[in-house]
């Protein structure tokens, strides 16, 4: 639903809840999906969910905010992140037409890609090609129809094909918009086996993400020892089990810090950590500052209240399945 204020429109069904966690998105029953469309205005709020995003906008520049940093994509370049890590788009420019594709991670993380780009998608960083025109609006509506078709092979054309994208990514080169420090292990390859066990330790965090997760239960969930399961995952991901179930619990909490007025224990409990003490010593880990300073920060930044739309008073934002809004 489309609403208007300070003659702004915007887009209103783009989010819902925001107490669902990230951690509960991911889904090995997600399907690939493309949409050219008109980029969604300006959102109200953060949004998140389960998927590697593609945005590539045609026609103008789109600028985003992630977690508190202000990202601009572009026109004709294509932006590669994922959406677990709470976006929203504060200025479309002049941007009519934007392909959206939503990838599940569970395939993503199957494609002979660059680990080094792997490695920057799983750590939250938003990668951009360093040139315009990898990709014509052209292939992309071609993409979403061929998805739409009954015939296997048909289907199978645009996932090979959306895959040689990033391939050509890869090869053509790309900018870091969003960066993270951490340390990396280009050299690791991962086989079918390994991605096979990660996917079920990702799903079973995704199914119980509010419990009180640990490495050892996680590992026992899906059958592996220990020490196994934490070597597989960190091949994987490039993240440990405990950083990547942090990682995505302090994600939520900086969502809810900036754009809702919960008290920072009320933030500690719905982001899944069992102790006021411990986020705190988490989210100074992670971030290098308190709650309380952090929410100061994201509030001071002026593309946050973005053309009159002050997220605090917005009641649709929050996790979705990419498409439709999920309910609390």
């Amino acid at each position: 639903m489309m609403k208007k204020r300070n003659n702004t429109t915007v887009d209103t069904s783009a989010f819902n809840s925001e107490i669902i966690s990230p951690l509960s998105l991911y889904s090995d029953k997600q399907t690939l999906n493309v949409v050219l469309q008109q980029p969604p205005y300006v959102m109200a709020g953060y949004h998140w969910h389960g998927h590697i995003e593609i945005n590539i906008p045609f026609d103008s520049n789109v600028e985003y905010i992630f977690n508190g940093r202000n990202v601009t994509i572009q026109a004709g370049h294509i932006a590669l992140f994922w959406a677990s890590v709470p976006h929203r788009v504060v200025d479309c420019k002049h941007c009519r037409s934007m392909a959206v594709l939503d990838i599940p991670v569970h395939l993503f993380l199957s494609w002979p890609l660059s680990r080094e780009l792997i490695n920057h998608v799983t750590h939250g960083i938003v990668i951009q090609s360093k040139h315009a025109e990898l990709v014509s609006a052209f292939e992309i509506t071609r993409w979403e129809k061929e998805l739409q078709s009954d015939n296997l092979n048909v289907q199978q054309l645009a996932y090979d094909e959306i895959q040689l994208m990033l391939r050509r990514l890869s090869f053509d080169g790309w900018e870091l918009l969003l960066e993270n420090t951490y340390q990396s292990n280009q050299q690791i390859k991962s086989s079918k086996h390994t991605q096979h066990y990660v996917s079920l330790m990702l799903d079973h965090i995704a199914n119980h993400y509010s419990d009180a997760l640990t490495v050892e239960n996680v590992a026992s969930a899906v059958g592996l020892n220990t020490h196994y399961a934490m070597r597989l995952f960190q091949t994987v991901m490039q993240l440990t089990i405990k950083q990547y179930i942090t990682m995505m619990r302090i994600n939520h909490s900086k969502a809810l810090l900036s754009d809702t007025d919960k008290t920072v224990l009320d933030i500690s409990l719905t982001a899944g950590f069992n102790s006021i003490s411990r986020f705190y010593d988490s989210f100074q880990k992670y971030t290098g500052v308190s709650p309380q300073n952090y929410r100061k920060l994201s509030r001071s930044n002026e593309k946050w209240a973005s053309q009159g739309f002050i997220p605090t008073e917005q009641i649709n934002k929050g996790a979705s399945d990419g498409k439709d809004l999920l309910k609390r």
